[in-house]
């Protein structure tokens, strides 16, 4: 079995992975959002581990958009308890790092211990790539932050424990595949993901939210579209067995929609 992650070895991605499918399952290392989605699209995975949301850091909304753009079929949800460590040279001191490599999510859900201690923040594509590409650099005044896992695969030393602004950090992962999970039809664990784009966003979202009116709502967002004028991206979720009509009324009020196949609710962690 094979699983598509974004990220390198030791990052958080595969730790989710392997908790998940694992310690056995082959990992496909992919660089970024585009190249995760496509390893499943084009047979080179089985499964890819897309994380689309953090409790600290919000959605990330690159993830959702490939979503609305490609439909996969999500099979479900998994929630990984994540644990940043700062992470940098043999006899390098936490007091002495001046900047921390690491993935933009990463940075920001370890943004007030960065503050506190005047560390600049410099964004790479992973957190445990982030660790190999300091200790290229050889500079004992930088540090990387990820997994602890990070710091034995690439013979760093870890610097800082649990640096994450909050004990209550979760990443949710959507769990893609080639083919469709088996139909389930329990309406009270039945969860729907809707994608769409709205230009009155107020006004359609109340008409829309009224359609819904008798679907638990578990997540409601927008996030502004950058290339189109007055336009919104709305993420919805809610839980139950949506039926056509009212698919067909919500279709009609947005026009272009994205309704991924709906799966069974993760377990929310608290």
């Amino acid at each position: 079995m094979t699983v598509a992650i974004q990220g390198e070895l030791g990052s958080n991605s595969a730790q989710a992975a392997m908790l998940h499918f694992g310690e056995d399952v082959d990992l496909c290392t992919c660089t970024n959002f585009t190249q995760l989605f496509q390893a499943v699209s084009q047979g080179r995975a089985d499964y890819a581990m897309a994380p689309v949301e953090n409790s600290l850091a919000g959605s990330i909304h690159e993830g959702w958009d490939l979503l609305f753009e490609q439909e996969p079929h999500v099979l479900g949800e998994y929630y990984f308890h994540v644990k940043h460590f700062l992470i940098g040279h043999s006899g390098s001191r936490a007091t002495e790092i001046k900047q921390a490599a690491s993935h933009a999510q990463a940075l920001a859900q370890c943004a007030v211990y960065l503050q506190k201690m005047n560390i600049r923040a410099i964004e790479e594509y992973d957190t445990a790539g982030a660790v190999a590409l300091v200790k290229k650099r050889e500079n004992w005044h930088e540090a990387a932050i990820a997994p602890a896992a990070a710091a034995q695969l690439y013979d760093m030393e870890i610097l800082a424990e649990n640096i994450q602004t909050d004990e209550r950090n979760f990443t949710r992962f959507f769990i893609l595949s080639q083919e469709p999970a088996p139909t389930q039809r329990n309406r009270h664990t039945l969860k729907n993901t809707l994608i769409f784009d709205m230009e009155n966003c107020a006004s359609q979202l109340d008409s829309l939210l009224r359609t819904l009116s008798e679907y638990p709502l578990i997540k409601v967002e927008t996030s502004k579209r950058q290339d189109l004028p007055w336009v919104y991206r709305c993420y919805l979720e809610c839980v139950g067995d949506i039926g056509r009509d009212t698919l067909k009324t919500v279709r009609a009020q947005v026009g272009n929609l994205c309704h991924l196949t709906p799966y069974s609710i993760g377990e929310h962690p608290t």
